[in-house]
């Protein structure tokens, strides 16, 4: 009976429910530390997205709480806690879009910008889904809390302060990735490896990805010591898969000439979904002659993180059973005629520890002589599938959808892994596309309104009087 009353109510908020993340997605949430202040620790953009998110909440008629402009979060009932965990920070924009990435337009049934898959549009489903159980007068017997976080895109320093100024939720889901439900993480890695050198005669610049975990869509390279007329013939002659291009720019820069090489972005945890820019202008560019030091040098690259998808290159091709493969994304890349910096990220199959991984990595490295530093850990992530909170939440899924109703693990990193018993649950549902961190990102809003639906399901399952 609760369900029909649900999925009835939620139907009505529906209208309400799209402008929402609409007006959510307008704000470019992107972490913007040149800018950060008090109250605004990730820049404005993300402090703007949290007030009004929260000020969304209580115009709801729920108690909300800014941590500081580090999180917030929002809250009905009494009692012990369960978390839902979602997050208001996006990636950069990139290039590649049809639709303006911050309008949140509506077309084809979709909801098109950067965060409506990821995480906004998920996060205000849950929202929409406590909604509609207040309007209902569904009793209760746990306080549920939605923590809003504004750093989950980089350095979760968000959930690192929440930690210290709030109680964490024991159990509780992230709607931050695909349905039916995800028990299992793999570990996540981002590793730094950085050279000096003396100046290089031919790359004088070799820039491309912002993110470690975003498959860089696009690459600029800056060669010195040929002409124009050597380099067109090397293009013309160079054959590129479908879906990348590199071309010679008109103007020359400063140090020589431009080349700029597009590709196709996608999730750092699915490599093998996108075509890496950086990786085919370094194979573009082995076909160049250059002096021993850049050949030696882009050779490495090549065959060592622009080796395969899981690992290849850095002999770290590790898998088991509960989580699949280890992938490997190289996503930031940054060489001038003095230094190369450049950025992996590593998702680890959740019964491999972390020194099978960085030590053979560190000792590739070092064959060319570059230093290597861990930026971030995220440890693997587990919780077992004959849980209670696995049942209760998959019960859910398929009582609203009438699918199949399994528990599966991914390579994504979510807010899933800050709870002792968390999982990810939705929003992506099986058989739809991947579009997270790509190039005109969407939201279908018949998924939005089944998302609801379920995370209502799901709140009254594991908290239902």
């Amino acid at each position: 009976m609760n369900l029909e009353i649900l999925n009835q109510q939620i139907d009505g908020l529906k209208d309400e429910l799209i402008k929402a993340v609409q007006d959510c997605i307008q704000f470019k949430s992107v972490k913007d530390m040149d800018h950060a202040s008090p109250g605004a620790p990730f820049g404005p953009g993300i402090r703007d997205c949290l007030e009004w998110t929260l000020s969304l909440g209580e115009s709801l008629g729920f108690d909300v709480k800014n941590i500081d402009g580090y999180a917030g979060q929002i809250e009905m009932g009494a009692g012990e806690l369960l978390g839902i965990l979602g997050h208001l920070d996006v990636v950069p924009e990139g290039d590649g879009w049809s639709v303006p990435p911050y309008s949140g337009a509506v077309m084809n049934g979709r909801i098109y910008g950067r965060g409506a898959i990821d995480d906004k549009g998920p996060t205000l489903a849950a929202l929409f889904a406590m909604k509609a159980i207040k309007d209902a007068k569904i009793p209760l017997n746990k306080k549920v809390r939605l923590i809003l976080g504004t750093d989950e895109e980089s350095g979760w320093e968000d959930m690192d302060y929440y930690k210290q100024k709030e109680d964490i939720p024991v159990i509780g889901f992230a709607p931050d990735a695909e349905f039916p439900l995800i028990h299992a993480e793999k570990g996540i890695l981002h590793l730094e490896f950085s050279k000096q050198f003396n100046p290089l005669p031919h790359l004088r610049e070799i820039q491309g990805g912002e993110r470690a975990n975003v498959v860089p869509d696009s690459c600029r390279v800056v060669l010195n010591g040929f002409t124009r007329e050597d380099l067109s013939q090397k293009l013309s002659h160079y054959t590129f898969p479908e879906g990348v291009t590199g071309k010679l720019e008109t103007s020359s820069g400063e140090d020589g000439l431009v080349l700029r090489f597009k590709g196709v972005g996608a999730h750092g945890s699915l490599p093998q979904k996108g075509k890496n820019a950086v990786l085919h202008a370094l194979q573009f560019l082995a076909s160049l002659d250059l002096s021993q030091e850049e050949a030696e040098l882009i050779h490495w690259l090549n065959n060592r993180p622009g080796k395969g998808y899981f690992g290849e290159g850095f002999n770290v091709a590790f898998a088991d059973e509960p989580s699949g493969k280890l992938s490997l994304n190289l996503g930031i890349m940054d060489l001038s005629a003095r230094h190369i910096r450049f950025v992996i990220d590593v998702r680890y199959p959740v019964t491999i520890k972390e020194d099978q991984i960085l030590k053979p990595v560190t000792a590739c490295g070092q064959e060319i002589g570059l230093q290597m530093l861990t930026l971030s850990h995220q440890k693997a992530h587990h919780v077992p599938k004959d849980s209670p909170l696995v049942k209760s939440l998959l019960k859910a899924y398929s009582d609203v959808t009438g699918l199949e109703a399994y528990a599966f693990a991914i390579g994504g990193g979510t807010y899933a892994k800050v709870l002792p018993q968390g999982v990810a649950f939705g929003p992506l549902l099986p058989g739809e596309p991947e579009v997270i961190h790509c190039p005109d990102e969407y939201m279908a809003i018949d998924s939005l309104i089944l998302a609801c639906k379920v995370y209502a399901q799901a709140i009254l399952n594991l908290a239902g009087a």
